[in-house]
């Protein structure tokens, strides 16, 4: 139950780098006050009173009767065990992603909060993206048949609890399930372990009854950062830039599209000139570049407007545990690739339980 005052109380638990950023965002936030960050860490404690000024406690239990919303940014393994205290006690809960290490500990948080009826969010925050919101719109009219997308980045010691499928992947997963409203019909994966116990590079194909295909690739051992997304419909091509915020949308022109004007019926000196004038003559583009946002805080503000008015949320916790479905299927086939001398244990951990 919240207190009389007007401003929600709000708790950070998890005091690492994400939950630093999440801890900085809302406590800058008009409609809460911080109360406090929690974690069993001095150094993380340390850290949060040195650099941000804000109080901290050692055992986020500490915090029952203080707090109306948690937000909870600890290792993945404990997703399931803070958020079902914060639940049933009463306290809406923003878990990052994924929601939980097991798909019965999600459908547990999710049965929780509809019991209690409070406020599940899931931070993925690429929903949030401006170039995904500048996206969506134009994707939601069109029929979608292909998406491929690559999220890679080199080792960052972070994060290593999990491997790249639940680490950056999940993200593209979610976004995919966001855009295709199809059922699942294939998934076949590849993974490989080089730095420690853990997948550090992933590819994994999507198919849907809809026949829409999704190809996802995701690494942590690449030296060139990238974040990007084809989408190609029946009708145009977007590409996203989800680091640079540009979106590019390719399709043909008139002539083109009506099938009046085709470059392989052109007489061969022709068609070798075809390349010169492509994106003029056969093919229109058109680039936006989306203004910068803090999309963590959009996140946030999300979350918290769902506590205060009952605000639909983007990222429930049901589109959460969809995505964390299928990352363990994919850590099901990667499992199952593998030698038998090599099965990566993450994979075995995540593995979805065998049908009876």
């Amino acid at each position: 139950m919240m207190a009389s005052s007007s401003k929600l109380r709000i708790a950070v638990i998890g005091g690492g780098h994400l939950g630093r950023i999440h801890a900085k965002i809302a406590a800058t936030n008009p409609v809460c006050e911080l109360i406090a960050v929690a974690d069993p860490s001095a150094e993380s404690r340390s850290l949060v009173e040195s650099q941000l000024q804000l109080a901290t406690t050692e055992d986020y239990q500490s915090l029952l009767g203080k707090i109306d919303a948690a937000i909870v940014a600890t290792p993945t393994f404990l997703h399931h065990q803070v958020g079902k205290w914060c639940l049933g006690h009463g306290i809406h809960a923003f878990l990052e992603k994924p929601i939980a290490s097991t798909m019965r500990e999600a459908s547990d948080l999710v049965q929780c909060a509809d019991k209690h009826r409070l406020s599940l969010q899931v931070g993925h925050v690429e929903r949030f993206n401006p170039v995904w919101q500048a996206c969506l719109p134009a994707i939601e009219n069109q029929s979608i048949r292909y998406i491929e997308a690559a999220r890679e980045g080199t080792y960052t010691g972070r994060s290593t609890d999990i491997g790249i499928v639940m680490d950056l992947m999940i993200h593209d997963l979610d976004l995919v399930l966001s855009a295709l409203d199809s059922p699942l019909s294939h998934v076949s994966a590849y993974g490989w372990s080089v730095l420690g116990e853990h997948e550090d590079f992933a590819v994994a194909n999507l198919r849907f009854d809809s026949g829409a295909i999704a190809s996802l690739r995701a690494s942590r051992i690449s030296p060139n950062p990238r974040r990007s997304m084809q989408v190609y419909t029946e009708e145009s091509l977007f590409e996203l830039d989800f680091a640079t915020g540009t979106l590019r949308e390719t399709f043909p022109t008139a002539e083109v599209a009506e099938r009046s004007k085709q470059a392989d019926s052109l007489p061969p000196d022709q068609r070798a000139k075809v390349k010169d004038n492509l994106f003029s003559e056969w093919l229109n583009q058109s680039e936006f570049k989306a203004p910068s946002c803090n999309a963590i805080q959009m996140e946030q503000n999300e979350f918290f407007e769902s506590i205060l008015s009952n605000a639909p949320i983007s990222v429930s916790g049901q589109a959460a545990a969809r995505a964390l479905d299928v990352a363990c299927q994919i850590l099901d086939c990667i499992q199952r690739s593998q030698p038998a001398r090599s099965i990566i244990p993450s994979a075995s951990r995540f593995a979805r339980p065998k049908a009876a």
